[in-house]
């Protein structure tokens, strides 16, 4: 034996009272769509509640938003620090390489020091890095600053510095 089963809409009656004007206008907008009154006024409630709901959804959604923003940055940020980390070996080995090079090829001579030379080049190296951007930038591409430091490292006046050398 088969069960019966209902597959009708579970509703319930209810009477609401509204002011005239309001009447007015779902009748015309019933009109205007060609439906009941009774089914634009369900539908009126039915998107106040989804509002309704969205709103009281709102703190679980706004979690949900940070911890995905939150989950991008992290990742973003782990991104960056293994590209600095991985800029910062290879500036190392440039340097290195440089040093070595220079090594061979200096002057003895004409410079104290190699020594000299490259402790001068990493004081002057820190105190870019230490400087704000736009400052480290300026005092980088000032010639005059330029040959401040190439006269530190020769023991001599700026004003005679040679940069053909």
């Amino acid at each position: 034996m088969k069960e019966k089963v209902d597959n009708s809409p579970k509703t319930q009656k209810r009477s609401v009272v509204f002011p005239i004007e309001t009447l007015e206008q779902i009748d015309k907008l019933a009109i205007k769509k060609n439906v009941y009154a009774s089914e634009i006024i369900r539908e009126f409630i039915e998107k106040g509640l989804s509002v309704n709901g969205y709103e009281e959804n709102i703190d679980m959604i706004t979690d949900i938003i940070h911890q995905e923003i939150e989950a991008s940055i992290k990742s973003l940020a782990n991104r960056l620090a293994g590209m600095i980390n991985r800029l910062t070996i290879i500036s190392a080995a440039a340097y290195y390489a440089n040093i070595t090079i220079m090594s061979d090829l200096i002057d003895k001579d004409r410079y104290s020091s190699f020594e000299k030379i490259e402790r001068a080049a990493r004081k002057r190296a820190l105190s870019y890095a230490n400087m704000k951007s736009g400052d480290a930038i300026a005092k980088f591409m000032d010639d005059e600053e330029v040959k401040k430091a190439v006269a530190e490292i020769k023991g001599g006046n700026a004003s005679y510095v040679d940069f053909d050398v």
